[in-house]
């Protein structure tokens, strides 16, 4: 999934309804819905490949909606911050969604290289490494998608070696955090020490022994306890990097046999909720784990594919324009965009074989 190796010039010398907010699901009224064509059906019996067969030009559609929305998304980590915005996460995000779209792209992909040396151009300025100077509140909020955007950059073929540089030198603070983070994030941390070389504190991966999963919780109880649902996805997330490792086989039979039913559960409470960010983050689960018979994953496809915004992106979150204006769209809509194209590019374009 990497460009052709680019040299950047400028010397490089990634709520219920958002996990940032975690407000209450609005109702939809995105007319992409509602107006366009119905979708395809898949007859009943038939398998999963009938469906994305005959909606695969619904997804691409889509999906060069989103690129278009994206190309016009400024997200500068600083201004952000000063907004209230997570920025660095931010900048994950939207380079999460890039990695995506230019994986799955034909032909000329000059215009996408541009824009992704656009977007990581500020992590050449000494500004942007400031992971010694913040709060601590601050530092850990940034730390992981400080580690992921640099992760991102390695994947796209950029020059990470100043970047690099800056996270041996934000080392030790980062493993002073360590005994602070959840388990799903001790996961995520294990990831990017391993892949940029780092030497973890204790074992970090170990902390999938005390996570959600291994407590074997009820649907019901994560009805209840609604952010855990996230934490329950991430636990999944990390294994496959993100959807970048589909062929991993972390999870024990045991474990397997306690999640089909589960995210099934909860998938369908999610599209129930009209709730698109949790739903799209519970397919992606479903795809990784190769529950792609389950009756739920088709309709939770069918539910993401009708539910885009016009102009590209996905979620419900106007109710938070009077207090965000347009930074609404990298606030809440970029998570959101990000998760879906996860779930609709692992489900049409890594087809299971």
């Amino acid at each position: 999934m990497k460009l052709a190796r680019i040299i950047c010039a400028t010397a490089l010398a990634a709520t219920m309804s958002n996990p940032d907010g975690f407000a209450a699901a609005g109702p939809s009224n995105n007319p992409v819905g509602s107006n366009a064509p119905a979708l395809a059906s898949q007859p009943s019996g038939e398998t999963i490949d009938a469906f994305l067969n005959a909606n695969d030009p619904r997804c691409r559609t889509a999906l060069t909606r989103t690129q278009n929305w994206a190309n016009n998304l400024e997200v500068n980590p600083d201004d952000l911050r000063a907004h209230g915005i997570k920025g660095k996460k931010k900048l994950a995000e939207l380079l999460d969604i890039y990695l995506r779209l230019y994986d799955i792209a034909g032909g000329d992909k000059n215009a996408l290289q541009e824009r992704i040396l656009g977007i990581t151009a500020i992590t050449a300025t000494p500004r942007y490494h400031d992971m010694l100077r913040v709060t601590d509140q601050q530092f850990k909020e940034d730390s992981t998608s400080y580690l992921r955007v640099a992760f991102l950059m390695d994947r796209f073929g950029l020059d990470t070696r100043f970047y690099r540089q800056e996270i041996i030198k934000v080392l030790p603070r980062l493993n002073d955090h360590m005994k602070y983070r959840g388990a799903d994030q001790r996961m995520a941390f294990h990831l990017y020490y391993k892949h940029f070389g780092l030497e973890e504190p204790f074992p970090l991966q170990s902390a999938y022994q005390a996570g959600v999963i291994a407590a074997r919780h009820s649907p019901d109880w994560y009805k209840q306890n609604k952010r855990e649902i996230y934490n329950l996805t991430h636990e999944i997330f990390v294994p496959y990097e993100f959807g970048e490792k589909l062929n991993a086989d972390f999870f024990s039979e045991p474990d397997k046999a306690y999640l089909r039913p589960l995210l099934a559960d909860l998938t369908a409470y999610g599209i129930g909720l009209d709730d698109t960010d949790i739903t799209a983050e519970l397919t992606s689960c479903l795809r990784y784990l190769h529950f792609t018979d389950l009756p739920v994953y088709r309709e939770s496809l069918q539910y993401l594919l009708k539910n885009q915004w016009p102009d590209g992106k996905w979620g419900s979150y106007e109710q938070y324009r009077g207090d965000y204006g347009d930074y609404v769209n990298q606030a809440f809509y970029l998570h959101t965009t990000l998760v879906v194209v996860d779930a609709l590019t692992t489900a049409f374009h890594y087809r299971e074989r």
